[in-house]
Formats: structure tokens, sequence, C-alpha cells
């Protein structure tokens, strides 16, 4: 279904976009995928499937790669979070509860939420970490909080603002949301286009530039206190599946390389499309 044409970052009209499926903002920039989805769709969209063998070639097979990401966040976390340790925190698509896992040793408190049961399944059964499965949106929690984290998630919400308008009122005065994203703005994105790594629809539906991102988060009553362009660790084999599965002959490919790289072997990139954006609530 085509959605409403108006722009969710500043109110103007959405036009078609040079790059092929997508909406452009006449305005400010703010680029979308010409879709609507209700949550049933997201329900279907990020089932078992989508963290074993569509997005991700096995999402529990790369836990150390994602943990050691993790690791990297907190650390920037309590650089530039001071009071870190006494905080609670509240992550909005927590997955397989690695970050949870991570994270809670370093606050005072921490707990997630999650659209896929089979995610929350595990990171409750096996983590022992409080997450819950449902839509934030919908969900109340039982106090407000100091930190409120999206690591990956923006892109995928339906109504990004009207979760970002939740999360500030989750907020304490002078709390923090701290988000990673895609930067459709960057050097390698502008160059790649509509081939950019980052541009698929329907899982992702929203393509933040760094003054869309910062616009709309202004416009709800956040002041951006930090920016940067941090780099990833990524499973081989995960990077493998990730270019060659939708090639022709591209399966056996992969089964041949793949007998020959370890299951552990992770490697680190940075091609600066990534932005880590922390921000104050007013």
């Amino acid at each position: 279904m085509p959605k409403s044409l108006t722009c969710l970052v500043c109110g103007h009209s959405l036009v078609s976009s040079r790059l092929n499926g997508l909406l452009q903002c006449n305005s400010c920039g703010f680029i979308t995928a010409d879709i609507r989805l209700n949550f049933q769709d997201f329900e279907k969209l990020y089932g078992h499937n989508y963290f074993h063998g569509e997005e991700y070639r096995d999402y529990i097979s790369e836990e150390e790669s994602l943990r050691i990401n993790f690791r990297h966040r907190i650390k920037a976390l309590e650089r530039i979070l001071p009071q870190l340790s006494k905080s609670l925190l509240y992550e909005i698509g927590c997955a397989y509860g690695f970050f949870l896992s991570e994270i809670q040793p370093h606050v005072a408190g921490a707990q997630g939420i999650d659209i896929s049961a089979a995610a929350v399944d595990y990171a409750v059964s096996n983590l022992r970490v409080n997450a819950s499965c449902g839509d934030y949106l919908q969900h109340e929690i039982e106090r407000p909080v100091d930190v409120i984290t999206m690591w990956d998630t923006i892109e995928h919400l339906g109504e990004p603002r009207l979760y970002l308008g939740k999360a500030w009122r989750d907020l304490k005065p002078g709390g923090s949301i701290a988000i990673t994203t895609g930067d459709i703005g960057s050097f390698l994105a502008r160059m790649r286009g509509d081939k950019w790594r980052l541009i698929h629809p329907p899982t992702h539906m929203h393509y933040f530039s760094k003054s869309t991102l910062t616009a709309l988060l202004e416009s709800i009553g956040f002041t951006v206190t930090y920016f940067g362009k941090p780099g990833n660790y990524r499973n081989l084999k995960s990077i493998l599946h990730h270019l060659l599965m939708p090639r022709p002959g591209g399966s056996q490919a992969y089964k041949m390389l793949s007998l020959l790289i370890r299951n552990d072997l992770n490697i680190f990139a940075n091609f600066f499309d990534i932005m880590f954006v922390i921000a104050k609530k007013k």
C-alpha cells in the first residue's frame, strides 16, 4: 500500500526519489520506502526465518561478533554518559538479548523489548535477561529510565516518530537515547545509489542522514550530544552468505568457501556509512 505522502521528519510532501522504489522529501531530503505495513506484517517479517537464513545466515552463530560490537558501544556510552553505572537502561529491539547480557554489569538495571517471539524466548531462556515480546508503542514500562538504546532498529520501524516520542516520555529529565542506523548521506551510500547494501525494503523502511535524523530528534525534544561513525565486526561466513547467496550459483560457491573458513573468524570493517547518535532529552 502507498504510504501517506508526508515526510515524517518535517511534514512536507514526499515525491518519487531517484532511488528505485523509494520516496524523498522535497524539503529536508528524508528518504523512505513507499510501503505501509501493519503490526501483523511486522510479526511475520521478524519471525524465526529472518534471523536464520533470510537477513542473517544464523544470528546466533554471529553472537561473538555482535557482542564485540556491543562492547565497543558500551565503552562509548561510558565515556559520553558518566553516570551510566547508576542508570536504568531500556533497549528497543533487543533481538536475542546479546546487548542486554553485555550491558547488565555496567548499569543499575537493564530490560528490553522485541517484536520477535523466538528471539525474546531465546534471550530470556538462555541468557536470563529481562526482555519482553511485543510492540514498544503498546508497552508500558515500569518506571522512567535514564538511557534508551535503539541499535540498528529505527530503520525497521513503521512510525519512527511515534517510537521516539514514546522514548522521550519514558526517559527521565536529562535522560539520553542512543541510536545506530545507516547514513544515506554518506559517501558510500551516495556512490552506490539504490545498490547500497542497506537499501532493502520492507525490512529497512527508512533511510536517514545526519541532518534528517538530527532534525527528527530535535523536533521531538532531544538535543544531539554525540555523533560518530563506528565500524563493526562481522562473521566472515555471514559476510560471504550475504554477498553470494542472492547471486546465480552463489549457493554452491558459498558452500565451497565456507568449508575453508573457521566459524569463529570475525573481521572488522568501517565504510563510514553507519551513524552512532546520542541525544539528550531537553
